[in-house]
C-alpha cells in the first residue's frame, strides 16, 4: 500500500472521530440505527471494524477500482471518438459528470472481502444485512463513502467523552483492623473458594488476623521465626510479602530473617506446616503459577534484595509441597536441605541470577506460567518479562527512575506501571516504548495500580493518599479521590504502606432471577423458567444468554480479567483499610463467610439475635416479603413454569428419564455419552486424590439363600439316591478309588445332619 494512499485512510479514520465529536448533540433517534434483527446483525459487524480491518477492507475497494479501469475500454473508445468529431467540427451532447468517489463494490465482492479478513465465515450474514442497509436503493453497488458515511453516524455515541458519562467513585468508609496493634498492613490476601471466602491481613509485624468479606474479625495468630518453637516475637525482623496456593489451600509467607513459611488453610485455624530459613538473600516479593489439567507441577517464585529471581518448582503439589518428617508439627529445613534427597523427588529449584540490578520489588505470572514479569527501580532494567521455558528472548522495560508496581493484563496485551515520578505509563507487550503516559495535576509517587477491564478504567494510588482514575481508552482523568483517613490529622504520625495498597473487593455474585423466586416465599418455583419462554406463536423457545460472544467467554476465564471484576475496591495504609465503591451492587449477593464450621455468636447478624424465638407448638408465621421481590420485573421475558409449557406444546414426557425409548427409538445416544462422561469424570477425581482403585467398577455379590432352604433343598436330593449307597465304606475302598472317597465324604455328611 502506497504512502499516499495510507496518509489518506488516516484522514477519512480521522474525519470520522471529527464528525463524530460534532454530532454528539444529535438525538438517539438521528445517530443509531433500528433495533430490528438486520440492524442489530450490521451494527454487530461495524463494531468489528478496526483500524486494521479498515484497512484491509480500502484495499478491496482500491482492487476494484483498478480492475474496473483496466476493463473500461468502451469509456476509452468514447473519448477518442468526440476528440476526432471535435477536430471535425461535430459536437456531442456533454455525458453525465463522473462522480469523484470510484471506489465501491457488489456484494459479493464485499462480502469474499469481509470473509478474507476475518478468516472464516462467521460474518457473511452479516456483511449481506450491512450490504443491503447500506444500498438503500437497490443499485447493487456500495462505495466507500457510504461505509464511512455509516460508521460516523454509528460512531457518535462511542466517541463522546467518558468523563461526561462517568458516575463518580465515593469513599465508602475506613475501619480499623484492630489485630494489627498499629502495625502496617503488609497485604490483604483474598481466600476464595467456591463456598466461602474470607481476607487474610498480614501486618509486618508477623500478625495475622482471618476476616470476613465484611471485614469482622473471625481469628487471628502471630507468626513466630525462632526454630526452637519459643514462643516469643524476634525483633528486628519483618513480613515483605504473602500469597495464597489456591490449588493446595496453603498460604506462604515471606521474612527479613530469609525465611519462608507455609501454613494450612483449609480450615479456619491456619497451621504452620514447613518453615524454610537460611535463604541465600532477603525475599522481597512472591509469586504463583498452579497446577493445571496440562500440567501436574506447580512453581513458586521469590524476587531478592539482590535481584535475583529463584524459582521453586513442586513435583507433587497435592500431595506435598516438600518432604513431611511429622505430619503433627511443623518442620524446619534449611536452604541448602532442598537441594538433596529425600526433597528432590518433591521440589526443585533454579535461580535467575541479576535479573535486576536493584531489588525486585513485583513478579507474576503470566499465560498459565510461561512468563514472569518483574519490576524493579532499576533504570536501565526497569520491567523484564522473560519466558520461563528459556525459548524466547526476553523483553525489557526502561523507565528513568525505575518501576514500582503493575499490572498486566494478558488478553488485552496491556502492561500498566507505575512509578516513583507519579506517571502512569501504558506498554504494549512486544514495544519498548509506552504508548501512553498519564499523570494527574498533583500525583506524587505510585505506590500500587490496577486495571479494571470491566469497567475500562485504571486506578492508581499515590503516597499523598490520593486515588486517580483513568479511562483506559480515551487515557482522561476521570476522578480524583482524597482518602480521609483517621491517621492523617495525628502530629508526628509517619504515614507508611505496605507492599500491595490496592486489593478487590469481596466475592459477589449476582442474583438471578430463578434465585429470586427461590428465595420468595409468594411465588411457585419453576426448574427451567429463567431460560425458557414462549413465544409469538406459542412455542418454546431458549432465552440468549446476555454474552454470546466467545472472546468475551475466553477473557471471563482469565484470572487476571477477573480478578477486580467487584463492585469495590479496597485501600489500604497503616493499619486502616477504606472501601471504594466503583461499580453497583445493588443487585449483587453479599459475600459468602469465611470457611469453618458453625459460626459464632458475634458472626451471626443483630437481627438474628433479636428476633424472638419461637416455641414449638406454635405454627411459624411466614416471613414478608421483602421489597427487593416485589419490585416490578425488569427481565425481558415473562417466566412461566416449564411444564405447563411443554404440556401446551405437546411435549409432555421430554424430560422423563426413557423419553427415547418411549418414542420407539432403539438408543439413546445422549444418555450414553453422558453416562461415559459421569464415570470419566468420578474415574479422574479417584486417580486425582491418589485412589485409583476407587475408579474401578465394583459388583454386588449375590445373595445366599437362607439355611432352611438349603437343607430342604439337600433331602430333596438325597430321596434319589438309594439306601445302600449312603452305608459306611471300608477303608481300603476309600484309598484306591476317589469315587467311593466322596461317597464316603457324602454319607458322612448327611449322618452330621
Amino acid at each position: 500500500m502506497s504512502i499516499k494512499s495510507q496518509k489518506s485512510l488516516n484522514d477519512e479514520c480521522s474525519e470520522i472521530f471529527e464528525k463524530g465529536y460534532s454530532l454528539s448533540d444529535r438525538s438517539a433517534s438521528e445517530e443509531s440505527l433500528s433495533c430490528g434483527e438486520d440492524e442489530s446483525l450490521a451494527r454487530e459487524l461495524m463494531n468489528k471494524m478496526t483500524p486494521a480491518v479498515l484497512n484491509k477492507l480500502r484495499r478491496a475497494f482500491k482492487k476494484n477500482k483498478e480492475r474496473n479501469k483496466s476493463r473500461d475500454i468502451e469509456r476509452k473508445v468514447e473519448e477518442v471518438m468526440r476528440q476526432a468529431a471535435a477536430e471535425e467540427g461535430i459536437e456531442f451532447a456533454a455525458h453525465a459528470p463522473h462522480a469523484e468517489d470510484t471506489l465501491w463494490l457488489d456484494e459479493k465482492a464485499f462480502v469474499d472481502a469481509l470473509d478474507a479478513i476475518f478468516g472464516h465465515h462467521k460474518y457473511t450474514t452479516h456483511a449481506h444485512k450491512l450490504f443491503q442497509l447500506l444500498d438503500s436503493f437497490c443499485t447493487g453497488k456500495v462505495w466507500w463513502r457510504q461505509l464511512i458515511d455509516r460508521l460516523v453516524a454509528v460512531g457518535v455515541k462511542k466517541t463522546r467523552s467518558r468523563a461526561d458519562v462517568w458516575k463518580p467513585a465515593k469513599e465508602e468508609g475506613v475501619k480499623r483492623l484492630e489485630h494489627c496493634k498499629r502495625e502496617t498492613i503488609i497485604k490483604l490476601v483474598s481466600l476464595e473458594r467456591e463456598d466461602s471466602f474470607c481476607y487474610v491481613a498480614v501486618s509486618r509485624g508477623g500478625r495475622i488476623g482471618v476476616y470476613s468479606g465484611e471485614l469482622v474479625l473471625v481469628h487471628s495468630y502471630e507468626v513466630f521465626y525462632h526454630r526452637t518453637g519459643l514462643r516469643k516475637r524476634i525483633k528486628n525482623c519483618w513480613i515483605t510479602d504473602a500469597i495464597y496456593l489456591h490449588d493446595v489451600q496453603n498460604l506462604v509467607l515471606s521474612a527479613s530473617d530469609r525465611s519462608l513459611t507455609i501454613y494450612d488453610t483449609s480450615t479456619l485455624t491456619h497451621t504452620p506446616v514447613f518453615c524454610i530459613s537460611g535463604l541465600p538473600n532477603i525475599p522481597t516479593c512472591l509469586s504463583y503459577s498452579p497446577s493445571s489439567p496440562t500440567n501436574e507441577g506447580s512453581e513458586l517464585a521469590f524476587g531478592t534484595e539482590r535481584g535475583d529471581i529463584t524459582r521453586v518448582r513442586f513435583h507433587q503439589p497435592r500431595m506435598s509441597l516438600f518432604h513431611s518428617k511429622s505430619p503433627e508439627a511443623i518442620n524446619y529445613y534449611f536452604w541448602m536441605e532442598l537441594t538433596s534427597p529425600p526433597h528432590t523427588t518433591y521440589c526443585g529449584i533454579t535461580t535467575w541470577r541479576r535479573v535486576h540490578s536493584r531489588s525486585v520489588r513485583r513478579l507474576s505470572y503470566t499465560r498459565d506460567g510461561d512468563i514472569l514479569v518483574s519490576c524493579s527501580h532499576d533504570s536501565t532494567v526497569s520491567v523484564r518479562s522473560r519466558h520461563v521455558p528459556g525459548k524466547l528472548t526476553d523483553y525489557t522495560f526502561k523507565v528513568q527512575r525505575g518501576v514500582s508496581c503493575f499490572h498486566i493484563i494478558t488478553p488485552l496485551h496491556l502492561l500498566v506501571t507505575g512509578s516513583v515520578d507519579g506517571v502512569v505509563r501504558f506498554w504494549e507487550t512486544t514495544q519498548a516504548s509506552p504508548f501512553a503516559a498519564l499523570a494527574a495535576p498533583t500525583c506524587p509517587a505510585v505506590l500500587d495500580v490496577a486495571v479494571i477491564p470491566q469497567e475500562e478504567i485504571v486506578v492508581a494510588y499515590c503516597n499523598n493518599c490520593t486515588v486517580h482514575i483513568w479511562d483506559m481508552y480515551e487515557e482522561c482523568l476521570l476522578q480524583s479521590i482524597k482518602l480521609h483517613f483517621p491517621f492523617l490529622g495525628v502530629l508526628g504520625k509517619k504515614v507508611d504502606f505496605g507492599a500491595f495498597s490496592i486489593h478487590p473487593g469481596p466475592a459477589r455474585k449476582r442474583l438471578s432471577q430463578c434465585e429470586s423466586r427461590a428465595e420468595s416465599p409468594l411465588e411457585p418455583i419453576s426448574r427451567r423458567g429463567s431460560s425458557v419462554y414462549q413465544g409469538s406463536t406459542g412455542g418454546l423457545m431458549l432465552q440468549p444468554e446476555p454474552e454470546d460472544d466467545w472472546q468475551t467467554r475466553e477473557l471471563e476465564q482469565e484470572p487476571e480479567y477477573t480478578r477486580f471484576n467487584r463492585p469495590e475496591v479496597l485501600i489500604t495504609g497503616c493499619d486502616h483499610v477504606c472501601t471504594v465503591v466503583i461499580g453497583e451492587r445493588g443487585a449483587r449477593r453479599p459475600a459468602l463467610g469465611p470457611p469453618g464450621g458453625r459460626p459464632s455468636a458475634w458472626e451471626l447478624p443483630r437481627d438474628v439475635l433479636s428476633a424472638p424465638s419461637l416455641s414449638r407448638s406454635s405454627p411459624r408465621t411466614p416471613p414478608a416479603a421483602s421489597p427487593r421481590f416485589l419490585a416490578p420485573s425488569v427481565a425481558e421475558y415473562p417466566a412461566q413454569d416449564l411444564d405447563t409449557l411443554l404440556e401446551n406444546a405437546g411435549l409432555q414426557g421430554i424430560l422423563e428419564k426413557d423419553f427415547v425409548l418411549m418414542q420407539g427409538l432403539k438408543h439413546d445416544l445422549n444418555r450414553k455419552l453422558a453416562e461415559m462422561e459421569a464415570n470419566m469424570d468420578a474415574m479422574a477425581s479417584a486417580v486425582s486424590v491418589g485412589a485409583p482403585y476407587f475408579a474401578l467398577k465394583t459388583f454386588e455379590p449375590d445373595p445366599m439363600a437362607p439355611a432352611n432352604e438349603m437343607s430342604d433343598e439337600y433331602k430333596e436330593i438325597m430321596k434319589l439316591f438309594p439306601a445302600t449307597s449312603v452305608g459306611p465304606t471300608p477303608t481300603g475302598s476309600e484309598r484306591s478309588s476317589p469315587r467311593n472317597r466322596k461317597t464316603s465324604q457324602f454319607s458322612q455328611l448327611s449322618l452330621r445332619l
